[in-house]
């Protein structure tokens, strides 16, 4: 058995990442992008700037998740790019990813996670409420409303924690 493995991400995936999230998007998803996704072009500079960061789980070195963190000031976060590829799926992957990303939160002084996804995605609302997620009725005015047709939104408190 291969170990799952969880690190932060470089630019050596670059291209994997790009093709991974592409892949899910459209073929899994039918979401086609005109924008082409330029985030994926700049990792570093759009996640892993002031306190956020973009993770990666691998398996024997090939990349099957990603999950990215970013920091929307005021001590909150925002959850991004939470992929897992089909066949990596139910077997703790997504639990490794957001168990990174909740560590590296608390480590880092956040005390509010925010995410929003479709209603249309009943595994991953099922896997946002089983984490500890509370489902809310809107993103905070101040975070960027993505073009996705996102109508579900969660919220994790990590004051409640401490």
């Amino acid at each position: 058995m291969v170990e799952i493995k969880i690190a932060t991400y470089t630019d050596e995936y670059k291209e994997a990442v790009r093709d991974m999230i592409f892949d899910i998007q459209e073929n899994e998803l039918g979401r086609h992008s005109r924008s082409g996704r330029p985030d994926l072009s700049n990792i570093k500079g759009i996640y892993q700037t002031n306190k956020g960061n973009f993770w990666l789980a691998t398996e024997g070195g090939q990349l099957i998740g990603t999950i990215a963190l970013k920091d929307m000031g005021q001590n909150r976060g925002d959850l991004w790019r939470f992929y897992v590829r089909k066949d990596a799926r139910r077997k703790g992957v997504g639990s490794k990813l957001f168990s990174a990303l909740g560590d590296f939160a608390r480590k880092n002084g956040f005390k509010k996670i925010f995410l929003s996804t479709h209603i249309g995605q009943e595994a991953a609302n099922k896997f946002y409420t089983k984490m500890g997620l509370q489902r809310i009725d809107f993103l905070p005015e101040d975070f960027p409303h993505s073009p996705a047709p996102d109508d579900v939104f969660y919220e994790m408190n990590l004051e409640k924690d401490e």
